[in-house]
């Protein structure tokens, strides 16, 4: 295997195509892999081992029974074939390594024959199927077709045998398949001539032991992948359960619903925790302290600010003109420093922000605003439910639907209604009434800290300003539209 083909396997792009970009997944893969390659090889091994074995096996049994040949038959005997001696040698050769006699067993693969032909001529000498028929005086039996012999040319030097697979024309006429030998030669010196001494051996009960053999082999291999699979079943469980609870609490803590790793882990995995809980405490004590650096900071700016104004309020040598134009600008400088402050301590996106539920939250807001505007009749309707949470900071998530829903009751005439639906990664909520709706053509523009619609009150313009910081700080996002009521509808999409 090349080392591209290698790092290919191991790619991640490889295992995302075919969906499988997982530890577990990879290691199972890779174990099957390994498994798969070294029975293959032990059973090709094997496999071939046997063949061989299998020939040297039948190199020496096809051997001796030419050695026995040798002295039995006939043509290499100084008596004649009537004699009793040879009829009873032949009888006894044949008996003992059951040759096929007649046509019984032919292109059987229980067809085992020998025969004895002119090296040069392949003329017949002498056939098993027949042993005592002897040649007439032409040389040629009396029963010619009594044998089918093999087409050898590769002969070995005389006295050297080999073993070969030989085919022959099948004896049925309606047979098409050739028949297969695991056929003897050797030359031998007879006299003043060299004659072949065959002894051919049905190849086909070669092919179903070697058959056998593969079919065990691919039993074992079937056998071995499913105990393999069972052994992943159980590393799985045993090995890879606590990675899998690992990453569960990861993902409770992205989700906001635990603060912390809190589980005991194996050795390997207790420095990881400790690394994410310590990272988790650095986190969230630099935000507690970046928001006390802040509070001081506004406490600071407070009582300046104060000042100037009770400053500006007052009628010393001032022209009526000159005081509007300075309360105007020190307000102004108040909500400048209100707005960079509240943006300030927006958080960036962190997925590390606890889950809130949305319902109490709002109750608490409609209580208050009613008894803000006690003097207003409306009402404040909550199509919110129990388990709509969003991964917002307690503070952020009130100050966000307080501006909102403030806004939404100044301008109402008798109704308010807060409604919420569940997308794939947000909570949509929905903030309506039935005012006057938004004076302008593009109420997005609204969202840009300053941008004010001149048919409303002062201030509003921080207010949405800090709503849309607040959610595009956790990921989400804000939408101003016409509402169903005929007045202003504020769309949320913050995260869940």
């Amino acid at each position: 295997m090349t080392n591209s083909l290698i790092s290919t396997m191991g790619s991640s792009s490889l295992f995302n195509k075919f969906g499988m970009n997982s530890l577990r997944m990879r290691q199972m893969i890779s174990m099957l892999v390994l498994v798969a390659l070294g029975v293959s090889l032990l059973g090709g091994g094997y496999l071939s081992l046997y063949d061989t074995r299998l020939k040297n096996q039948m190199m020496s049994e096809q051997g001796d029974v030419a050695n026995a040949m040798l002295l039995s038959v006939p043509i290499f005997s100084d008596d004649t074939i009537d004699t009793k001696a040879d009829t009873f040698e032949l009888n006894k050769l044949m008996s003992q390594y059951k040759f096929s006699r007649g046509f019984d067993d032919d292109g059987t693969k229980h067809e085992y024959y020998a025969y004895v032909e002119n090296a040069k001529t392949g003329e017949l000498r002498w056939q098993s199927k027949f042993p005592n028929e002897v040649p007439n005086p032409t040389g040629s039996f009396s029963y010619a077709e009594a044998v089918k012999q093999f087409d050898i040319k590769d002969d070995l030097e005389v006295g050297k045998a080999q073993l070969k697979e030989r085919y022959l024309r099948p004896y049925q006429e309606d047979q098409t398949t050739n028949l297969k030998f695991a056929v003897y030669s050797q030359l031998v010196t007879a006299g003043d001539e060299i004659v072949r001494v065959v002894v051919a051996k049905s190849a086909r009960g070669m092919a179903s032991d070697s058959d056998h053999v593969q079919k065990n082999i691919i039993a074992l291999f079937f056998c071995t992948l499913a105990l393999v699979l069972v052994s992943q079943l159980i590393s799985n469980y045993f090995i890879i359960t606590p990675i899998r609870d690992f990453e569960g609490e990861v993902r409770q803590i992205e989700a906001g619903a635990q603060k912390a790793i809190e589980k005991a882990y194996p050795v390997e995995l207790m420095e990881v925790k400790s690394a994410i809980n310590t990272l988790i405490n650095v986190e969230k004590g630099q935000k507690q302290r970046y928001r006390e650096s802040l509070e001081n900071l506004a406490h600071s700016l407070k009582t300046p600010l104060s000042a100037l104004l009770a400053t500006a309020q007052s009628k010393y040598k001032m022209k009526d003109d000159d005081q509007t134009d300075l309360m105007n600008e020190i307000r102004h400088m108040s909500d400048i420093v209100a707005y960079q402050l509240k943006r300030a301590v927006v958080r960036a996106p962190n997925a590390m922000v606890e889950q809130v539920a949305l319902r109490p939250v709002l109750f608490r807001l409609r209580e208050s605003l009613y008894k803000v505007y006690h003097e207003k009749s409306f009402e404040i309707i909550i199509n919110v439910d129990e388990y709509d949470k969003v991964r917002l900071e307690s503070d952020d998530l009130i100050e966000l639907f307080g501006n909102l829903i403030n806004n939404a009751c100044r301008f109402c005439s008798e109704v308010v209604e807060i409604s919420a639906k569940n997308e794939t990664n947000f909570l949509v909520v929905d903030i309506d009434d039935d005012g006057m709706g938004f004076g302008v053509d593009s109420p997005s523009e609204l969202l840009k800290r300053g941008m004010r619609d001149d048919s409303k009150t002062e201030g509003q313009g921080i207010g949405l300003a800090i709503s849309a910081e607040l959610v595009e700080a956790v990921g989400g996002r804000i939408e101003l539209k016409a509402s169903p009521q005929v007045g202003a509808r504020v769309r949320l999409y913050l995260p869940h």
